[in-house]
């Protein structure tokens, strides 16, 4: 029998014992789809979740709770620095980061069968209904009606059973815990504008906030869904209190109130940066303040800069009201005071660890206290001054040391690569400065600020350029140096 023949006939006999035993074919096999959901469905799944739920504008739902609950403590935010948090922190708000710091807790704990349920919720009629009622209820077109509803349970309370159904809910769900969270950020965004806060006790203070504080939020969050849910029967809240105790309501609830606790955690940071820019255009003096003008309310920008509100009386019951002093304390820039001061290059920062033990101590002292913002915001005004003045002197005198320099270690302009050549296999640059011509190696410092000579190539010299900066952080910095011209 031909080869040919033995082949087509052991084809034949393969693919009858795959019929008679129904076992897959290897190629057939890892062709069927996985078990487990693909990346795009869990995706599309997700998708519909946060358009159904709402959660794609969870934030304005949580802004309402703490406006709602902005005079609850006047010592932590003193009236009107609410709204001028809520601004900054809106300057801060980036939508794309703040949705994928929501999202990552329902990535990483992704559950199919609880969306499955969490969806089938919230597409249902009573879903639907619920979920428009929250969002419409922190509206600023309610707030009236909010306060007369307010008024009116004082005098009507609502049935032991509607209130037990409501606090079922308010438990179950994530508004109390992340109004408590945004609170407590906008507390610590004003506590420079705050005289009433002393930045040695302020991570103290937020400690003792978030006990303080939990009640009144949770009966602010309370009092909101009395409001909301008015036009609903407790019959159809004892099904939405069920599923909001139901494995996947729980799992939908704690999921997130973890996303949103990332989102403000990383919209609290950009806040902070624009906290220092503010602090640095009212310090300038004006006379323009853009940004001022923008984030904080009209009352509160004559304060700041410690001029008087045209709007407010110049006598009141105790004579002639005084405007002399600002109500912002000394600004605090937790380092960036120093950002003018330039970055020390990384080899002088090794000749003083090598032969300046002192000056090293303090350099990786001040470095390790400006890392931690924290351990400066409990210090005294004048402590941290103190520090900031010290700092700022052992940053000056280390620039001060002195260095042995080689004839390459000129500014850029001066150098003129003319040609490359190779020596054993080895690449030398051959440079000019003036008259006088140079052969430059792999590893030979060139240039004003102690690069090194990382690579040579045909027609360009790479150097890299190494510095600490104040933080202790290394920097790194390119030139290139091309055949005949200077770097780029």
């Amino acid at each position: 029998m031909s080869k040919m023949r033995i082949q087509s006939y052991m084809k034949i006999l393969f693919f009858l014992w795959i019929a008679l035993t129904g076992v897959q074919p290897l190629l057939a096999a890892t062709a069927t789809p996985s078990v487990q959901e693909d990346l795009r469905s869990r995706n599309y799944k997700l998708n519909i979740l946060f358009r159904l739920s709402g959660l794609n504008d969870v934030l304005g739902n949580i802004e309402s709770v703490v406006e709602m609950s902005g005079n609850i403590d006047e010592d932590a935010l003193a009236p009107g620095q609410d709204e001028f948090a809520k601004r900054i922190m809106r300057q801060a708000y980036l939508p794309g980061k703040f949705y994928r710091a929501l999202r990552r807790p329902f990535i990483e704990d992704y559950k199919p069968q609880h969306i499955r349920s969490a969806v089938q919720w919230h597409r249902s009629t009573l879903g639907e209904k619920i979920r428009r009622l929250e969002n419409e209820a922190g509206h600023p077109d309610n707030k009236l009606a909010m306060e007369l509803f307010t008024k009116k349970l004082l005098k009507a309370p609502p049935s032991e059973e509607r209130i037990s159904l409501v606090e079922r809910i308010e438990s179950s769900a994530y508004r109390t815990e992340a109004g408590k969270t945004l609170f407590l950020g906008y507390v610590k965004l004003m506590y420079p504008f705050n005289k009433k806060i002393d930045a040695r006790r302020l991570r103290k203070m937020l400690r003792a906030l978030e006990e303080s504080i939990t009640e009144p939020i949770r009966e602010v969050v309370l009092r909101s869904l009395l409001f909301s849910y008015r036009g609903v029967k407790n019959k159809d809240l004892g099904k939405y209190a069920k599923f909001l105790g139901s494995q996947a309501g729980q799992w939908f609830s704690q999921t997130t109130l973890k996303g949103l606790k990332n989102g403000i955690k990383e919209t609290a940071y950009q806040a902070d940066l624009i906290q220092v820019e503010l602090l640095k255009e009212i310090d300038s003096g004006g006379p323009d303040y853009p940004l001022l003008m923008d984030l904080a309310p009209p009352g509160q920008r004559y304060l700041l800069i410690g001029r008087r509100d045209p709007f407010r009386p110049l006598v009141n019951k105790g004579g002639l009201v005084d405007f002399s002093e600002s109500e912002r304390k000394m600004a605090r820039l937790f380092g960036d005071e120093l950002g003018d001061i330039p970055p020390l290059a990384l080899l002088v920062f090794v000749k003083i660890e090598d032969q300046y033990p002192e000056l090293y101590k303090k350099l990786k002292h001040f470095g390790h206290l400006f890392n931690n913002r924290e351990e400066l915001e409990e210090l005294g005004d004048e402590e941290y001054a103190d520090f900031v003045k010290d700092y700022r002197n052992v940053l000056e005198r280390s620039a001060d040391i002195q260095m042995e320099l080689s004839p390459l270690q000129v500014e850029y302009d001066s150098l003129r690569m003319t040609g490359v050549i190779l020596k054993k296999l080895e690449a030398v640059a051959m440079f000019e400065i003036g008259t006088t011509g140079y052969a430059v190696r792999k590893g030979d410092r060139v240039g004003p600020s102690f690069g090194y000579v990382e690579e040579v190539l045909d027609g360009q010299v790479i150097v890299v350029e190494e510095f600490r900066d104040y933080l202790g952080n290394i920097l790194t910095n390119q030139k290139i140096i091309q055949f005949n011209q200077g770097p780029s």
